[in-house]
């Protein structure tokens, strides 16, 4: 810094007694350049700003983005405008993400395994999520919740193992789609338990736990936050929680662990990015105000309510848990037969 201010002085001197228009030409331009994003940066956003959720309305991510987006619009004094494109679990929403020009007003709030998983799930997907996406924070993770409809004849996660041992391939099981969250969350129930269940996709949770519900597929997976009313609610039975631990929420439903999967653990979450190319200046501004948001203790009782715990990641610490989870699921899924077209 104090070699540049000297250098600026010595600049400053010669143009005053023997102006150079090339290096005045520069100057200007440098000056005109770090003024006009000085004043871009502190107005962004100055139009309203689209959240792409590639996943139904009433889902988990749909109602995570759609608490903190209510109080991110009047502090931007703008609209964030919550816009479900659905499809091919959770990557036309991505694509669509992509494709926007980078300026910050296109942004897409989705999944984990939409950052990490399928690159290595599908044989092309057409993008690579670390190259086409810049990541800026991760808001809220969560875990899944194993449910049956209430006829269902199991009444824990020991018992569907059992019935499901005695009739291999019988019992029908929903996800939000193949490759999603939800479907490998199964996977790895079916892996570690022995058990083979037929796989039935839907276009996203919701219309999953519809049918299920309705008796159409028996079991599934579903994200905390979507599911907890369900079960309040009598509608469906809880078999268990993916966490380590129980939920405040829901402390009767063991988790699957407890349940005689031993190992059993994982979470998901909620990642915020914008297409690749986009002003830092953008995105940094972007996650302090999704900071303050989060820090307010409404917004956070919200959340948890719902079954989602608030985090609040740097785009750096974001970039690193997609880097290192990718290599990890790349490792699961080589291993595995899962994989798809």
């Amino acid at each position: 810094m104090g070699e540049g201010g000297q250098g600026r002085g010595h600049h400053s001197r010669v143009m005053i007694y023997k102006p150079c228009k090339p290096l005045l030409a520069a100057a200007l331009a440098v000056s005109t350049s770090t003024s006009a994003g000085a004043a871009d940066t502190p107005n962004f956003p100055l139009k309203p700003v689209r959240w792409i959720v590639p996943y139904p309305p009433g889902g988990s991510i749909d109602v995570v983005g759609r608490v903190i987006a209510a109080r991110l619009s009047p502090s931007w004094g703008q609209q964030v405008i919550v816009d479900n494109r659905l499809g091919a679990g959770g990557r036309v929403g991505v694509q669509a993400v992509i494709a926007a020009p980078p300026d910050g007003y296109t942004q897409l709030l989705t999944l984990n395994t939409n950052y990490t998983i399928d690159r290595s799930l599908f044989k092309n997907i057409g993008y690579d999520p670390e190259k086409a996406l810049l990541p800026i924070t991760i808001v809220a993770s969560t875990a899944q919740l194993l449910i049956s409809n209430v006829s269902f004849p199991v009444k824990n996660a020991q018992e569907l193992v059992a019935l499901a041992k005695a009739r291999p391939n019988e019992i029908n099981y929903g996800s939000s789609g193949a490759g999603g969250s939800l479907h490998l969350a199964i996977e790895l129930f079916k892996s570690m338990t022995g058990i083979q269940m037929t796989h039935i996709p839907y276009k996203g949770g919701v219309p999953a736990a519809t049918d299920l519900i309705a008796g159409q597929i028996q079991v599934m997976f579903i994200n905390a936050p979507a599911g907890a009313p369900y079960i309040k609610s009598g509608k469906v039975r809880a078999l268990g929680i993916s966490s380590a631990r129980r939920s405040p929420q829901l402390p009767d439903v063991p988790t699957l662990a407890e349940a005689g999967v031993a190992g059993f653990n994982i979470d998901v979450w909620y990642g915020l990015s914008v297409p690749a190319g986009t002003a830092q200046a953008i995105v940094s501004k972007t996650h302090q105000d999704i900071t303050q948001v989060l820090a307010l203790s409404e917004v956070r009782k919200q959340l948890v309510d719902i079954g989602a715990d608030p985090v609040n990641f740097t785009p750096e610490e974001t970039a690193k848990r997609i880097r290192t989870e990718t290599a990890t699921w790349a490792k699961v899924i080589s291993g595995s037969s899962i994989r798809f077209e």
